[in-house]
Parts: C-alpha cells; sequence; structure tokens
C-alpha cells in the first residue's frame, strides 16, 4: 500500500493565460511551503548564477532575486503560458534585468547544457513529476560549477497520509513522492558520492548534491 503510486494528473498541464495567472495569485498566498528551503538557501550563502527548474509564473523566482541581490536567475518552465506569466510577473516586479525565462524541461539535454553553468541549481516540488528522474539529476549535476550545488526541494511519502481519505491534487503529489531509500539507490545509481539528505517538517525533503 505504500509503494509509490503517480496519478495520470500529476502532469498538471496549467493550459491557459488565464489558468496561469490564477497559479500565480494562489503561489503569492503559499510561501509558507517553501520556509524550509528559503532558510535553507539562506544558509547555503551562494552567489552568482542560479538556475530554477519548474519555476511556474515566477513567484519563488522573484522573491529569491528581491532576497539575495548578488544574483542572476535563469527560470526554465515547461509551460509556455506559465513563463509568458512569469515574464510579465517579473516584469511588474522590475526584475527583468536579473531574471530570464526560458521554456523547456530539465531532461532536455541539449538545452540544460545550451544555458551554461551556474553557482547553484535548484527546483521545488518537481522531482516527483520528472518522467526520468536519473536523466534529469544527469542533466542538472552536469551544468553545477566545480564548487556549486544542485539542491532539490520536494515532497516525501510518508505511510500515514494512505490512511487519509482525501483524492486532491496536494495528496496525489505525495503518494507520487519518494522516499529517502528510493533517492539515495537513485543517486547511487548515477555514481553521486557527494549528496546529502535531509528530512524538513513535515512531509518534505531537502537533497543537496556536489561535484
Amino acid at each position: 500500500m505504500f509503494k509509490r503510486k503517480v496519478e495520470l494528473h500529476q502532469k498538471e498541464p496549467f493550459s491557459g493565460i488565464d489558468n496561469a495567472r490564477q497559479y500565480a495569485k494562489s503561489a503569492e498566498k503559499s510561501n509558507m511551503r517553501y520556509r524550509a528551503f528559503l532558510k535553507n538557501l539562506q544558509s547555503l550563502g551562494i552567489e552568482g548564477r542560479y538556475l530554477e527548474i519548474g519555476a511556474g509564473p515566477g513567484v519563488l523566482t522573484t522573491e529569491i532575486a528581491c532576497t539575495h541581490s548578488a544574483v542572476e536567475i535563469t527560470a526554465v518552465e515547461l509551460s509556455q503560458d506559465m513563463a509568458t506569466v512569469g515574464i510579465e510577473y517579473v516584469s511588474k516586479n522590475g526584475l527583468e534585468d536579473r531574471i530570464k525565462f526560458v521554456v523547456g524541461n530539465a531532461e532536455d539535454e541539449a538545452l540544460i547544457n545550451s544555458l551554461g553553468k551556474f553557482n547553484l541549481v535548484y527546483c521545488t516540488y518537481t522531482l516527483h513529476h520528472w518522467n526520468d528522474p536519473e536523466k534529469a539529476i544527469a542533466n542538472l549535476t552536469h551544468v553545477i560549477e566545480d564548487d556549486g550545488i544542485l539542491y532539490l526541494y520536494d515532497l516525501r511519502r510518508v505511510w500515514w497520509l494512505y490512511w487519509v481519505p482525501i483524492r486532491n491534487g496536494f495528496f496525489n503529489s505525495i503518494r507520487a513522492a519518494y522516499i529517502e531509500s528510493e533517492l539515495r539507490l537513485m543517486l547511487e545509481s548515477l555514481e553521486i558520492k557527494h549528496f546529502e539528505i535531509r528530512k524538513e517538517f513535515p512531509f518534505m525533503h531537502s537533497i543537496f548534491i556536489r561535484k
């Protein structure tokens, strides 16, 4: 019963500009789910070039740029509509000189390599959506600088949620997430030796990968 289960609707297309704008408004009100991520990001103290994967409408991207004045961010987003809304949001906040949107995904090796090298590569609530997570992680590890970090922040599958009689998108995402042993096997299969997996309250993971 505790086995990882991916629902078909996990892909979350968010098609249409209106839906993307509505999602942006919702994201502005849900920054608490990034609390541990932002705290860890602050403690890393990394400056320079950031690469964000799954940037959505740019709400988190903008917050990071506002609180880390010495960074430039390339924001990769799968949905063209989300990227369009993200560009609008970034422009509204006067950050278009420091945030650049690119349409694509982490599993596209040619695209990721074309973006250059980064001091920090990160993604939030994205790992459990990837069709080929090993490919995505390999691509992203390749573009971090020698002293850089790949930071994956995602949900953690917990057994007790299988007994909660709720089948909305959030709980389905938790059922699609990974547990620590699965993450370790995944990283070891990629011959990644320098990594840390940290449990975050209440059911998240922080995964730090270094070259």
